[in-house]
């Protein structure tokens, strides 16, 4: 098999040279964007760093095989609501507790869990996902294991917001970077390995922002596509909106915030988007907009709106992201992010 990550040859040469130079650390930051491959290759390292075949990875082998069915007991993923080493030391699953980060008793167990030999493997693989979520508590308490892993234990973190997580985190790990893919290759993909026909895989291509990953969820995810119109229209209806109705959505928006974190934060990513177009075009940039079939709603936008201002737009909504993260009032985070908003002529045309 070897590896099939798709557009991130740069961080399988360090990968594979890593092993192959016998340089493995036992701690790797994978830092880059949503769904462009990250769990996948962190997956496939466990794979290569335990293959027992001539060419690692080598997807037959009994290892590599249990591995990638999420069964081999020296290969774990850490992510929201999970085990944890519950006081006097049984196992309790968060999963029941609507948990929204990761906790210092998660982290206790992963203490526990590398103070012991592999089992059936050379390396014993930690993932967590996505780190960012460690709250302070446990990402202190992540501290002592960076520094103290035994030599066959390698822990790799992923997160698309790797600026939140600790320096001393980001210090004790080695990064390795994670970016788009080309809009030409993920259309190939499309085509020659889940047969997508030509003229949709152009259109999952574009739309994808370089997302192999969400280019592939969107093939059998129709409510994918019809979120991100959602998210769009209600992106287009502000720009035009007075102040009262800003703030009416962000009451909205901030409110469902303790109920499904996620998805408010797919939808600030959405408004990034599409305010990145509106920068773009109005720089005279039209041909790298990532919403072409929104163009003739966005061409009056950007005409309006201007370059700086888009600049400051994007700026508010990075800081409202990031400040959600940090646990601040959703409302109020959102409504602070609407007031740097420009008020665009209302007069313009808004496409559902």
């Amino acid at each position: 098999m070897s590896w099939n990550v798709i557009g991130q040859d740069l961080a399988v040469r360090t990968l594979s040279s890593a092993i192959r130079d016998g340089r493995v650390a036992h701690a790797y930051l994978f830092a880059g964007p949503n769904h462009v491959g990250k769990t996948l290759t962190a997956s496939q390292f466990a794979q290569a760093l335990n293959c027992i075949a001539d060419d690692p990875p080598c997807g037959r082998c009994r290892q590599c095989d249990r591995i990638a069915s999420q069964a081999h007991p020296d290969v774990e993923m850490i992510t929201i609501g999970g085990l944890c080493l519950a006081p006097p030391g049984a196992a309790h699953d968060h999963k029941a507790d609507n948990s929204r980060d990761i906790k210092i008793c998660q982290v206790r167990r992963i203490e526990q869990v590398v103070s012991r030999a592999p089992f059936d493997a050379r390396y014993r693989v930690l993932i967590i996902e996505p780190a960012h979520a460690m709250n302070e508590p446990a990402a202190n308490a992540l501290l002592k294991t960076l520094e103290e892993a035994p030599a066959n234990v390698v822990l790799i973190l992923i997160s698309d917001r790797e600026e939140l997580l600790l320096d001393t985190i980001r210090s004790r790990t080695r990064r390795v970077p994670f970016g788009g893919s080309p809009k030409a290759a993920i259309e190939r993909v499309l085509r020659e390995r889940w047969n997508v026909e030509p003229g949709r895989a152009a259109e999952l291509a574009q739309l994808s922002s370089g997302r192999l990953g969400w280019a592939v969820a969107a093939l059998n995810n129709e409510s994918m596509l019809e979120a991100r119109a959602e998210g769009l229209a209600a992106a287009e209806a502000m720009a035009v909106a007075p102040l009262a109705e800003r703030f009416a959505y962000a009451g909205s928006l901030g409110g469902s915030y303790t109920k499904d974190r996620g998805a408010v934060q797919s939808t600030l990513e959405l408004w990034e988007s599409f305010w990145r177009d509106l920068l773009l075009i109005a720089a005279g940039q039209e041909h790298e907009a990532t919403h072409r079939d929104r163009l003739d709603a966005l061409r009056p936008l950007a005409s309006q709106c201007g370059v700086a201002p888009a600049v400051r737009t994007l700026r508010a909504i990075a800081e409202a992201r990031q400040q959600l993260d940090e646990n601040a009032s959703p409302v109020l985070a959102l409504e602070v992010m609407m007031l740097a908003l420009p008020q665009i002529g209302a007069t313009t045309a808004v496409r559902a």
